[in-house]
């Protein structure tokens, strides 16, 4: 605090306020003014800059003492980000994702159906350039190898699963098709024509931001540090470091497309608030919508590559 230096106030006259309180934190004057205002006692809050709260002089004394003793008072832990509802157990998404990238190995490396599905669905960024979306799409069912194919199957539950828990079943595994497909997009122009790549990856860093922004988006204290403020964001971007920039077959580019789609998506969500929260009726279309998706990417993809449908 700072004593009882005269001012002249706005709307009063000259020595009639002092000024008990300065502070960068608007924030932190509101929280004394509330004191005084408990007590009875008159005040305001004038600046921009820095903040000044004012006292009439003729209660200073009585005001500095008591905001003394609030300030002397035990002060709690920072208050924590409010809990999240659960909106699902997260386990039905979990057995879609891994069920339908097994049906794909399959069928991909038996060539079922007398289609080359490595062809047809791979992401082409010539393809895609010249028109051909739904390669962004199909491009996330198809892998390399058994390695390739068990580590997305591995990262993909654990993001997918979380991302089921706070956004509900329909919400989450439809907002990382998505953004799993913007991100494939945006890697096929930043890459230009010529280059291809396949694998669930884009969508599963794109849940990691998608649950980054969200957590970091939802919760606001103008008081928090800026490591505290940003550390949601700032452990995605290691993480995406840490598991999405290594191998020599890794498409890094495609990974941060993915995180940065998914970081857009979840900072709208936790724009949203709760209206993001639907009813389990709602959650069960959006999963029909899904699969509607990926289903239709896929007759387009057969149909483009064989010039006909199966």
């Amino acid at each position: 605090m700072d004593g009882e230096n005269e001012t002249r106030h706005p709307n009063g006259e000259p020595g009639s306020w002092v000024i008990l309180f300065e502070s960068r934190s608007l924030a932190e004057c509101r929280e004394l003014a509330l004191v005084l205002q408990a007590l009875d006692i008159s005040c305001r809050i004038i600046g921009e800059d820095v903040f000044t709260l004012l006292v009439p002089r003729t209660e200073a004394k009585r005001a500095n003492a008591e905001i003394a003793s609030y300030l002397a008072e035990p002060r709690g832990p920072p208050p924590k980000p409010p809990s999240l509802p659960i909106q699902s157990s997260g386990i039905a998404g979990i057995v879609g994702y891994v069920a339908i990238l097994l049906i794909f190995a399959f069928w991909q490396s038996h060539e079922s159906l007398g289609i080359d599905w490595l062809a047809s669905g791979r992401l082409d960024s010539t393809a895609v350039i010249g028109g051909q979306w739904w390669r962004s799409v199909t491009s996330l069912t198809l892998h390399l190898d058994l390695p390739h194919l068990s580590a997305n199957l591995v990262f993909g539950t654990v993001f997918g699963y979380f991302a089921a828990q706070v956004f509900g079943t329909g919400i989450a595994w439809l907002s990382i098709l998505v953004a799993g497909t913007a991100g494939n997009y945006l890697n096929a122009w930043l890459h230009g024509p010529g280059h291809r790549s396949v694998g669930a990856s884009t969508a599963i860093f794109a849940a990691l931001g998608l649950l980054a922004a969200f957590n970091w988006r939802r919760w606001k204290n103008p008081d928090e540090s800026f490591l505290r403020r940003w550390s949601p964001i700032l452990a995605g971007i290691a993480l995406l470091a840490y598991t999405g920039a290594g191998g020599e077959r890794t498409d890094v580019l495609a990974h941060l497309a993915g995180f940065v789609s998914g970081v857009g998506l979840g900072a709208f969500f936790g724009m949203a608030g709760p209206r993001i929260y639907l009813s389990a009726p709602a959650q069960r279309s959006l999963v029909m919508v899904t699969f509607f998706i990926l289903i239709l990417a896929w007759v387009l993809a057969i149909q483009s590559n064989t010039g006909r449908l199966i």
